[in-house]
């Protein structure tokens, strides 16, 4: 695996989502903290389980590529179970 350095810029100054993008570091450290989270509470590695898990507790799903990897996009399928995930982690 490739590991990119947090200052390297892969988007350009006047992109659209551009605070999505500056984000994107934190988001990927939050699902780090869930996924212990989710280890703790159930015991469980599996990731299916834990994509499951973050959906039915925090009301999004992360966005998948096509290897399996998580981009830096999610769905929010519950607003409620989602401002849960906002205040105990930030955005």
């Amino acid at each position: 695996m490739v590991q990119v350095p947090k200052d390297f810029q892969d988007y350009d100054d006047d992109d659209e989502d551009l605070e999505k993008r500056k984000g994107r570091w934190k988001y990927w450290t939050n699902l780090k903290n869930l996924k212990l989270e989710f280890r703790e509470e159930t015991g469980s590695r599996d990731n299916r389980e834990y994509m499951d898990w973050l959906e039915n507790k925090y009301g999004f799903r992360p966005t998948e590529t096509i290897e399996g990897m998580i981009s830096d996009d999610y769905k929010i399928l519950d607003e409620k179970k989602f401002i849960v995930y906002i205040l105990k982690y930030g955005k």
